[in-house]
């Protein structure tokens, strides 16, 4: 059975390791902060994930094994790299998005490697239909890390950090109570990584002597890669259903609202909070469904399965 005891110390963990790592390697790289800021925040999740999921004791297999495997061991890593070459000085922006697009484009190949849906089993899909299926994804996460992009660039901040790690949070609960545990414990971790290093960020760019201009990027790289490969395995290697991952996938453009001009015109803390309740509808209804089916369908199951091993 999930313990949330276990859930809530490795976010703890997670959020702690990552604001002390950016905090401690900003410090350390005070003179180049600027330039430098964005590879802090890649190594500062870099490092809270790992200590986050050494609590869950989340062990991978290698070569992986699974699409919770590769998505870890392959993409997350994957991600991390581009997003420190992109901050080199002297490097193309359309090199960058090049790689990220790339990536982009790879995961659901990635993900769906080795299973029955590509092979095996009898119930793989034909040609047609495999590649129908892994276009519109990628489509997908391209559209989503591209308007998220913009919108930071339009009015940097630490709320779409927020509202990603509110989706990834949803998504993590919504695809346990889909049958999917061990997928769903991933993203707690994450979502608390995230967290904790725009905070970080917040801080350094607020409190320093030096000017800091960290646009985000990486920590926006890093969380819609996650988010999407999370409610991707939910849905193709759980029960987790196409309505309910779309609207956790979307849900951080709501952030978008920001830009209408009765909110441009609040400060930019009020602004924030009203995009990130906006984004917590949708999240909050998503919720509640997957817990009316849980309590449905599965809780009864799980009482009687408590109930023979007492009696055993």
């Amino acid at each position: 059975m999930p313990d949330p005891l276990v859930y809530s110390q490795a976010m703890v963990t997670a959020a702690l390791v990552s604001a002390m790592s950016v905090l401690a390697m900003a410090w350390l790289r005070r003179s180049s902060a600027t330039t430098w800021l964005n590879s802090v925040c890649v190594l500062g999740i870099g490092c809270g994930l790992s200590a986050g999921y050494y609590v869950l004791s989340l062990r991978l297999g290698w070569p992986p094994v699974n699409a919770l495997d590769r998505f870890l061991a392959v993409v997350v890593p994957s991600a991390m790299a581009i997003e420190m070459i992109a901050e080199m000085r002297r490097m193309p922006n359309w090199v960058a998005w090049l790689l990220r697009m790339s990536l982009v484009a790879a995961i659901p190949r990635i993900l769906l490697h080795g299973s029955v849906y590509l092979g095996g089993g009898g119930n793989e899909w034909t040609l047609w239909q495999s590649g129908t299926a892994m276009a519109m994804s990628s489509g997908l996460l391209a559209g989503l890390w591209l308007l998220l992009s913009w919108l930071l660039q339009r009015s940097p901040g630490v709320s779409i950090s927020f509202a990603l790690s509110l989706s990834m949070l949803c998504a993590g609960a919504t695809v346990m109570m889909a049958g999917y545990i061990k997928g769903g414990a991933a993203a707690f971790p994450l979502a608390a990584s995230l967290t904790a290093t725009a905070v970080g960020v917040w801080l350094i760019s607020k409190r320093s002597s030096i000017p800091v201009n960290c646009d985000g990027q990486a920590i926006l790289g890093i969380g819609v890669t996650g988010l999407f490969c999370l409610l991707f395995i939910g849905h193709f290697f759980g029960e987790l259903s196409t309505t309910s991952a779309l609207a956790m996938l979307l849900a951080p453009l709501l952030c978008w609202a920001t830009e209408i001009p009765l909110l441009r015109r609040q400060r930019p803390w009020i602004a924030g909070s009203v995009s990130l309740v906006l984004v917590a509808i949708p999240l909050l209804v998503v919720l509640a469904d997957a817990k009316s089916v849980f309590d449905r369908e599965m809780a009864p199951l799980l009482i009687q399965t408590s109930a023979r091993l007492q009696g055993a």
